[in-house]
Formats: structure tokens, C-alpha cells, sequence
């Protein structure tokens, strides 16, 4: 059972190398030393990167040949050992003819297939690229080794022992090499992140710095709309306080004071012929369900039963007598029901008889007013009109910049830690790229 043992062990060492990274070394941390302050500008630093860069490539080739020639060392130390192998019976003669079979075609397997990877020429170290194409040809060097290995697992165990033990030993080798140039691989990979990563923060800077531009242009646009706007109140309001200082603005006023007081002469009259109308309200609003008047006359007298005093005029006198006459020959005729004919067909005659006394406190009340009216056109009252919505207007726009000049200042300040913060993450990243501390200047 010590052979199967020990074929498991290499089974399971190939393993380790394939998934754990065997053989990789714990990376221990050493303090920076004190680093070294550098000042620079944004437009230098993708030149800066490169600069980093350059040494770091040239090291990463340098390393890379030297592993390749440990890894060609490897497969020529595999080579040999495989070459014995072939050469090696391996006593099979004196196994039953089945086994004798299964470890000839296992062990013919195994030759052919790490001869064949043995021999395989590794890409020449010339730039960065190559050391890619290094490292997945290695890759599958140790992979299809270890698919034959794991496919015949059997027969090495049984029948190879002593070339098991060297096997998982140069393989164990082959897979140190292959760590040792992934980690160099890793670190550029993780360089070249960190490069993107910092030309992405300079783009964020530019960006930054363009929108405060284009804020504080803004903000100052806005400043100086609120101080036209402010100057364009102040002169409004000086225009309205020196038209309502005019004689003729205290005449106007008189005036109006007039008109807005006759205005209970003019309910007086409303209610006068509101009075009178609604004495026949009855037979007038019945009538109205079976007249046969057109549209014009129905239209007409539904408006008169609303409000009687806008209808009753010169022009609407003819019609509206038409209307009461109709409706007094219904209320006789008995086509309209009401408790006295007599009486309802009396207050309609007497409602026609009172239209001339109607037409003439109202034509009497329009004159006074048309009077008065006309007496205000010693002063045109548009003009403050005018001037009093500019000045609303002006203010209603002066809250809306004033709002706008506060979101403002708030960007900008938001935009300005917002750069201090990115700078510093740059910083950051720029120190930790070449451990040399550096200051950016923005």
C-alpha cells in the first residue's frame, strides 16, 4: 500500500500547485522608508506614469528570462526523467497480461505527453506582451502534465513509483516558477489599474474644475441680473411715486371715489325692477315652458327671468313687451295656471307701463356714470397700472435669482470639496504607485 501512497501525494501535490499556487511565498511587509515630497502639475502625470512605468517593465523582463530559463531547466530535468521512464520495463513481464497492457499504454501516455510539452519552445522574452504568452504556455504545460498524470494515476502508483516522487518534485518546481512570473504579471496588472484608475481622477479634476468655471460664470451672470432687476424695482417704484405725486393722479382718485359710491344708486335700481319682476314671476317662468318663441326670444326671455335689470334696454324693448304680452294673452286664456288671471294679467300689464320708468333710471344712472368716466381722463391710470405688474414682475423674477444664486453657491461649495477630495484621493494613489509622496497642483 506504500505506492498507492505515494502516487496519491503527487496526485494531490499537482493539485495544490494547480489551485493553492504551490510553493508561493508569504509576502511579509516592510515599512516605507521616509518618502520623498514631489510637486506636480496635472498635465505631467500620464507623463510621470510612464516614467514609473518603464524601469518597472524592464524589471518584469528581466525577471521573466530568468524564469523562463528555470522553467526550460525544469522541462529539460522532466525530459530526462521521462526518458528513463520510457526506457524503464518497469517489470511488466512479470505482471499478469491485463495489467501488463494497462501499464504499457499508461505509461506510453505519459511519455508521449510530457516528451511532447518537454520539448515545447517557450516565446522569446522581448516585451511585456511576451511575458502574457510566457505565462499561458506555461499554464498549460502544467496542465496537460497534470490530465495525463491524473488520467493514469494508477499505473504511476503501481508501476512508477520512483519516477512519481521525482515528477511531483520537478513539477512542484515548474509550478514555483509559474507563480513567481504571475505575481510579476499580477503587480503590472494591478499598476496599470492603478494608472487607469488615476487618469480616470484627472479626467474627474478636469471635469470638476470646468463645471466650477462654468457655475461661477453663471453665478456672476446671476448677480448682475439681480442687480438690474433690484435697479429696475427701485426705478419702477420711483416712476409710481412720482405719477401719484401729479394733481391730476388726486383728481382721478376724487373721481373714482364718486363712481365707486353710486354704486348703491345702482342696486336702488336692480332691486326696483327686481321687485317689479318678481310680481309676475310665476306666470312669466310658466309661460316660458310653453311658449313658441324662436331661439332668439326663448334665449332672450330666459335671461330676462334671470336678471331682469341687464335686459331691460331700448334696444330689447320691443322684445321684451312682445314677451309680457304673450304671456299676459296665456294667463287670460288659461294656458298658463295661476291662482288670479285677473291679478297676474294686471301686474304684467302694469310691469309693460313701468319699462319707460325702468329705461329711464337706468339710461339717468349710465349718463352720471359715462360723465364721471370721462372726467377720468385727466389721468391715465394704465400707465401705474403697468408700472405696479413691472414691478411684480420684477420681484417674482428677483426671488426666482435669488433662489437660483443660492443653489448656486451650494454647487460650487459641494464642487470645491468634491475637488479637494478627489485631489487627495490622487495624491494618494500617485504616492502609493512609486512610493514617493506627491503634491498635485490643481
Amino acid at each position: 500500500m506504500v505506492l498507492p501512497c505515494i502516487i496519491f501525494n503527487v496526485v494531490r501535490s499537482y493539485l495544490s500547485i494547480m489551485v493553492f499556487g504551490f510553493g508561493k511565498k508569504k509576502t511579509v511587509e516592510v515599512p516605507d522608508p521616509a518618502l520623498q515630497q514631489r510637486e506636480v502639475s496635472l498635465h505631467e502625470i500620464p507623463q510621470i506614469i510612464k516614467e514609473f512605468e518603464a524601469p518597472r517593465v524592464s524589471n518584469i523582463l528581466q525577471g521573466a528570462q530568468q524564469i523562463k530559463t528555470r522553467v526550460e531547466s525544469n522541462q529539460k530535468n522532466i525530459h530526462e526523467l521521462i526518458l528513463h521512464l520510457e526506457s524503464d520495463d518497469l517489470k511488466l513481464d512479470d505482471v499478469d497480461r491485463s495489467l501488463k497492457t494497462v501499464g504499457k499504454r499508461g505509461k506510453d501516455a505519459v511519455v508521449s505527453t510530457i516528451k511532447k510539452e518537454t520539448k515545447a519552445k517557450l516565446t522569446s522574452i522581448e516585451k511585456y506582451e511576451d511575458v502574457i504568452s510566457l505565462n499561458n504556455e506555461i499554464n498549460q504545460i502544467l496542465k496537460r502534465m497534470g490530465d495525463v498524470l491524473g488520467l493514469h494515476t494508477r499505473v504511476m502508483h503501481v508501476f512508477a513509483r520512483k519516477y512519481a516522487d521525482k515528477l511531483k518534485e520537478e513539477i512542484g518546481d515548474l509550478a514555483q516558477n509559474r507563480n513567481s512570473l504571475q505575481r510579476l504579471i499580477t503587480e503590472q496588472e494591478n499598476f496599470k489599474s492603478s494608472s487607469n484608475s488615476i487618469l480616470g481622477t484627472i479626467q474627474k479634476i478636469h471635469d470638476l474644475k470646468k463645471e466650477i468655471v462654468q457655475k461661477e460664470h453663471r453665478l456672476d451672470e446671476v448677480t448682475g441680473e439681480k442687480s438690474e432687476t433690484m435697479d429696475t424695482i427701485t426705478r419702477l417704484e420711483q416712476d409710481i411715486s412720482e405719477l401719484k405725486s401729479r394733481p391730476e393722479y388726486s383728481q382721478f382718485l376724487e373721481i373714482k371715489q364718486k363712481i365707486d359710491s353710486m354704486s348703491h344708486e345702482k342696486h336702488e335700481i336692480r332691486d326696483k325692477i327686481g321687485a317689479q319682476f318678481s310680481k309676475i314671476s310665476r306666470p312669466l317662468n310658466k309661460y316660458s315652458y310653453v311658449s313658441s318663441f324662436d331661439k332668439p326670444m326663448k334665449k332672450l326671455m330666459e335671461e330676462m327671468i334671470a336678471d331682469p335689470y341687464e335686459v331691460i334696454s331700448s334696444e330689447n324693448k320691443e322684445f321684451i313687451i312682445e314677451i309680457l304680452q304673450a304671456v299676459t294673452k296665456s294667463v287670460v286664456a288659461g294656458n298658463v295656471s295661476v291662482k288670479d288671471s285677473d291679478r297676474s294679467a294686471e301686474l304684467v300689464e302694469e310691469t309693460i307701463e313701468r319699462l319707460d320708468e325702468f329705461l329711464k333710471l337706468k339710461s339717468a344712472y349710465a349718463r352720471k356714470i359715462s360723465d364721471l368716466e370721462d372726467k377720468l381722463g385727466v389721468f391715465d391710470a394704465k400707465k401705474i397700472e403697468e408700472k405696479e405688474k413691472g414691478v411684480e414682475k420684477a420681484k417674482s423674477n428677483l426671488i426666482d435669482l435669488e433662489t437660483s444664486h443660492k443653489k448656486l453657491e451650494k454647487e460650487i461649495s459641494e464642487n470645491h470639496v468634491q475637488m479637494d477630495s478627489t485631489k487627495m484621493e490622487l495624491e494618494k494613489n500617485l504616492t502609493h504607485l512609486n512610493n514617493d509622496k506627491v503634491v498635485v497642483k490643481i
